[in-house]
């Protein structure tokens, strides 16, 4: 039994030795190294979010997410599982249980007032 816990010791500081080797510690990466290998934190505080069915939909622009609050509740929640779910008009129509061109209505309707309002924010 001994000898079998000294080669199993024998091993595992071989295996650490082999890690070791491959190893970088953070400090020593340059740092445009550091920025290839980054990621971009979005921090959903920086959001504004709106609760359709069972999906929390965060959007990042905040005018968007004001004008998305001038939107009726039936327009605004066909554009944004529409475009920020990736739902087609008949998934759609099944959640809510209508029929697939009254989706498409207040989609297109929901669309045209949102180009109103933007371009009147501007």
């Amino acid at each position: 039994m001994l000898i079998v816990i000294k080669n199993k010791v024998k091993s595992r500081n071989r295996q650490l030795a082999r890690h070791s080797k491959r190893e970088v510690l953070f400090c020593e990466i340059a740092e445009t190294k550091q920025v290839e290998r980054g990621t971009i934190d979005t921090c959903f505080y920086d959001c504004v979010s709106f609760k359709v069915l069972h999906f929390t939909i965060y959007v990042s622009d905040e005018t968007l997410g004001t004008v998305l609050h001038r939107l009726s509740e039936k327009q605004r929640s066909a554009i944004l599982l529409r475009y920020f779910q990736g739902m087609n008009d008949r998934e759609i129509s099944e959640l809510y249980h209508v029929s697939r061109s009254a989706i498409c209505s207040r989609r297109t309707r929901g669309l045209r007032k949102l180009k109103m309002l933007l371009s009147e924010r501007k």
